[in-house]
């Protein structure tokens, strides 16, 4: 079976080391190089300062079943033995069911560990680790022939899918947005409404209105006067790049770019335009 290593630009060396059958019941597993324990990452990718020559995992056994012992010495008999070997266990089993376990417990003997080399060869590629769970994913355009290889897919080119909804989630929360819809009124990208004070604040008096009768009350309070300004940025769904270091980088930039955009977006309205001025990124290039 290859194994496949990728040489880290940090100078480590990452393996693909899936668990072997013969360990899958085993505990206590440790995968080494060299016969040192190396560094788990996520998935079955391991790490180790250098190069390896032999690639192992170790793991323990369950300790093995030998034989029954009587709970209760005091209740030996010609019966009830004070031990049954497994044939004697199983011809008393089937003769008396269940009733045997209520009166003997298993004695168990450990067993040696196992030990598994890796012994295929050694496929080495050049890039970062595979991204971990918590990270953009990357959808790799591969030949079909490599499509059931995932150890290896974020070195091909593809995408990272999510840009547009990621954004939206993270531009809906900042301060001073009221909204932020994605394809809206048939526009393909985000619309992002904007509700900023005036840089010399100003305020107006808004009455209440009676909950009962629907009419306007002589009551009120003083609220802030607030300039609207929408937004419309045409945010793609996905991030294209060679390989996943390249779209990872590209996706932060867009990330930072359109959260900028907005934040320029909400500095105050200018007074002495009455609130029809723009900053220059913020909203010329993508009001309307």
């Amino acid at each position: 079976m290859t194994v496949y290593a990728l040489h880290h630009p940090d100078g480590r060396w990452l393996f693909h080391l899936p668990k072997p059958d013969t360990l899958r019941s085993a505990t206590d597993i440790q995968v080494l190089a060299d016969g040192q324990p190396m560094e788990k990452l996520h998935g079955d990718w391991w790490a180790t300062p250098t190069q390896a020559g032999v690639l192992s995992a170790i793991g323990q056994q369950r300790p093995k079943t030998v034989g029954y012992r009587l709970t209760d010495p005091d209740a030996v008999s010609v019966r009830y033995p004070a031990t049954l070997s497994l044939e004697e266990w199983e011809e008393r089993r089937q003769r008396e069911g269940d009733t045997l376990w209520e009166l003997y417990t298993h004695v168990d003997e450990d067993q040696p560990p196992i030990e598994h080399v890796y012994d295929g060869p050694v496929m080495v590629l050049q890039g970062r680790e595979p991204p971990s769970p918590d990270e953009p994913q990357w959808i790799a355009q591969l030949p079909m022939v490599l499509g059931n290889r995932p150890e290896y897919l974020h070195l091909f080119p593809g995408r990272i899918p999510g840009l547009r909804k990621h954004l939206k989630q993270v531009i809906a929360g900042m301060p001073r947005v009221e909204h932020c819809f994605d394809k809206y009124d048939g526009y393909v990208g985000l619309h992002v409404v904007v509700k900023v004070p005036y840089d010399q604040p100003r305020t107006e008096f808004r009455r209440n209105i009676s909950r009962s009768t629907g009419k306007t009350l002589k009551t009120g309070r003083t609220v802030p006067v607030t300039v609207e300004r929408r937004l419309y940025l045409p945010v793609p769904a996905d991030v294209s790049a060679d390989s996943y270091t390249e779209g990872l980088a590209a996706w932060d930039q867009a990330v930072e770019y359109w959260t900028r955009t907005v934040q320029e977006a909400s500095v105050a309205a200018c007074s002495a335009c009455d609130g029809k001025g723009h900053v220059p990124s913020g909203s010329v290039k993508y009001s309307r």
